[in-house]
């Protein structure tokens, strides 16, 4: 069934439901979504299997919802963690163009100049969507 999911081919409703709670299962022993992109049982995965479920109006047995609703407090962790890495690498790369932008103002010519704007607004970027996102899991 993994190998299925994972070559993306057609799943019945049965597989759809074995795979969703497989991965409830590890992820609920774990504690945790694996890390590593080479992983199954990875937030990604879940996700596409929520998602098709959910797509194809299946209705979801009860012991499946508890499952969902414990792993629920695990994913908003994981968002959580997600959102605030992009507010710090935002924040970073906006001190660290302004810093750039002071320390090379009239050293080098207008290419340092487009890298450091360039830097700032990625930065500024990165801050706002994890700001956004943050407000969104606190809705």
């Amino acid at each position: 069934m993994k190998k299925d999911f994972v070559e993306n081919k057609k799943l019945t409703q049965n597989e759809l439901f074995l795979l969703l709670d497989d991965i409830l299962n590890n992820v609920l022993k774990q504690g945790k979504f694996d890390d590593n992109a080479e992983d199954f049982y990875t937030y990604k995965n879940y996700n596409l299997v929520k998602n098709m479920i959910l797509e194809k109006d299946l209705e979801i047995n009860a012991v499946l919802e508890s499952k969902i609703k414990k792993v629920f407090s695990i994913e908003l962790t994981l968002l959580r963690k997600e959102s605030k890495a992009k507010i710090y690498l935002g924040i970073f790369m906006i001190i660290f163009s302004i810093g750039g932008f002071f320390l090379f103002q009239n050293e080098f010519g207008k290419t340092p100049f487009f890298f450091i704007v360039s830097v700032f607004l990625f930065g500024l970027v990165l801050f706002l969507r994890g700001i956004t996102d943050l407000r969104k899991l606190q809705r």
